[in-house]
């Protein structure tokens, strides 16, 4: 796979993705904007500007925006994360000209309507309270705020109902102003298509002289000496709990170990995880590991939906699985498995113009490289079985362990749960 990535004078980046045979083609723009950069007072600014694109440009009404796309049967979202945003679409290869006009006019000339913007708070407040009321998503908000306390990386997205109330057309405007320039874009195309043509259309449409500096954000703080943890009480019918732990960066070198420790731990119905809590002991219906990566931080968690009375035992048995992965060396089996999914995934994920451009372009804005699959394979084949225990070592000790919860947590669950947060003495 060929990679193409050039940068314009005005700090503007243009990547392709080339893929033969395709009759597909994806187009993405993506900004260096999202909840990493945001003021506490004006948390989700991001996420509501993200969502105010749509809302008209002066040449589009949001009808014309969604039928230029829909109409010739393409797809058209956008996503805000912490620190990107990014508005794609996915169509036919010989309308893609086509979308990158209409993204990038929604996403340099958006007119922030003040009528919808107050129809927009609504709905967006709306949001708010419908992931609050969802425990399976609200107690993954709930760890953030224990990886990262009094950070914006550990808040949430969509921000909080008092911000958004709270927040004015003018504060948006100069967050567009300040984060949606040229050196903060970078402009995507996947599918059967030429770099040069895509260059063009870019540089024509978005060649604006305006030179700023790329954007930056306050780093994060994930020191962490004890465990912490955070008891949501609320009636439900399971309690839902994650587990969660500081881990790798984006670009760690040991990324890739981590990768494959999640695999065996909990990607998926082989997993260590899902075999001791649901398939032996009846536990949970879900259980699964999960891992995120930053630019300077990232995290590992495993989460769950147990039956109330059976929570203390669903943390016990998490943790002393990945006691396990400290104490002794995974078996050759395991990680000849693991190997095999991680880069079957991998290739399985690059078949998709859409799939495979997303994944290239959140590498090229927020990692600085592009990835190369035969230099992921060899990183692969090269992990041993004494570097996974060494990284569970690192990684999977008492004092950097977290613990969310909300359901019916009575104050003997909470102690009982306190004398096991301890993956040593698992």
């Amino acid at each position: 796979m060929t990679y193409k990535l050039t940068t314009l004078e005005n700090g503007l980046r243009v990547l392709t993705v080339p893929m033969a045979n395709r009759e597909s083609a994806a187009v993405a723009i993506w900004v260096k904007a999202g909840g990493r950069y945001e003021p506490k007072r004006i948390s989700g600014i991001s996420h509501y500007l993200e969502h105010m694109m749509f809302k008209g440009t002066p040449t589009r009404n949001t009808r014309q925006i969604k039928e230029e796309i829909e109409g010739v049967g393409g797809v058209l979202n956008a996503f805000t994360g912490e620190e990107a945003t990014c508005y794609f679409s996915k169509l036919l290869k010989q309308y893609y000209p086509r979308a990158l006009e209409v993204l990038s006019d929604i996403v340099l000339h958006s007119t922030i309507p003040p009528d919808e913007l107050e129809k927009e708070r609504t709905v967006i407040l709306e949001e708010i309270k419908m992931y609050r009321d969802l425990p399976a998503h609200h107690v993954h908000e709930l760890m953030g705020e224990l990886l990262w306390p009094d950070q914006p990386l550990g808040r949430t997205l969509a921000g909080t109902v008092e911000s958004v109330s709270s927040m004015t057309r003018a504060e948006i405007l100069d967050y567009k102003k300040d984060y949606y320039h040229a050196s903060n874009i970078l402009v995507s195309v996947s599918g059967d298509v030429s770099h040069e043509e895509v260059l063009t259309c870019a540089a024509s449409i978005c060649g604006t002289k305006q030179v700023k500096k790329p954007s930056r954000f306050v780093k994060a703080k994930s020191q962490q000496s004890r465990p912490r943890t955070h008891y949501f009480e609320k009636s439900t019918e399971q309690t839902h709990l994650v587990v969660g732990l500081h881990a790798l960066p984006r670009m760690h070198p040991d990324r890739y170990k981590l990768g494959l420790l999640h695999v065996i731990l909990g990607a998926n119905m082989s997993s260590r995880l899902f075999e001791e809590v649901r398939e032996k002991r009846g536990l949970a219906y879900e259980i699964k590991s999960g891992m995120s990566g930053y630019e300077d931080a990232g995290s590992f968690t495993v989460s769950a939906g147990v039956e109330t009375k059976k929570t203390v035992r669903a943390v016990e048995v998490i943790l002393r699985e990945l006691g396990k992965a400290r104490k002794s060396l995974v078996r050759p089996g395991e990680l000849r498995r693991a190997k095999d999914y991680f880069m079957s995934q991998v290739s399985l994920g690059v078949e998709d113009t859409l799939d495979h451009l997303l994944w290239a372009g959140e590498k090229a804005l927020c990692g600085g490289e592009l990835p190369d699959k035969a230099q992921i394979r060899h990183e692969i084949e090269s992990v041993t079985l004494r570097d996974l225990q060494l990284l569970a070592q690192k990684i999977f000790r008492t004092g950097n362990l977290n613990l969310s919860l909300i359901g019916p947590v009575p104050e003997k669950m909470q102690r009982e749960i306190t004398k096991i947060l301890s993956i040593e003495g698992s």
